[in-house]
């Protein structure tokens, strides 16, 4: 199977609303990476200070997640708001540059929609590491 893409002729889209959908996609596996460490460091002050001293390692663990989740959780809103709208300009400006693959951007832009309220179902990162995929694809980037 022939790749869409050749590597001598690169497709142009004058758009780099992808590198948004990037950040999204790059963000939850980091925010999901560090989601499991503050869980662990969190468990391990709250059982050591319930055998050994309280006053030193639960303050620890408020104080990790108050300098680490929440600033995480603050930017994952941005990123799970912008997503949408990065999704729809991106997919706008390749159906308009005819490279031969015509994404629907307001499908894209519904779905990473519904993934905002689907709790617990990762839908944003789904669409958003597929849409990366089919345009790597299409266009070459990224």
């Amino acid at each position: 199977m022939e790749h869409p893409v050749r590597t001598a002729e690169r497709a142009t889209v004058e758009s780099r609303w992808w590198l948004v959908v990037a950040a999204a996609a790059v963000f939850w596996v980091l925010a999901f990476v560090v989601g499991v460490l503050a869980f662990l460091v969190g468990m391990a002050a709250f059982v050591g200070g319930f055998f050994l001293d309280p006053s030193f390692f639960l303050p620890g663990a408020f104080g990790l997640a108050f300098l680490v989740v929440v600033p995480l959780v603050l930017l994952g809103l941005v990123l799970a708001v912008a997503l949408p709208v990065a999704l729809y300009f991106d997919a706008k400006a390749v159906r308009e540059a005819a490279i031969g693959w015509e994404p629907d951007p307001v499908l894209y832009a519904l779905v990473a929609v519904v993934g905002l309220f689907a709790q617990g179902v990762p839908i944003q990162p789904a669409v958003a590491l597929y849409y990366l995929y089919r345009r790597h694809q299409h266009v070459g980037e990224p």
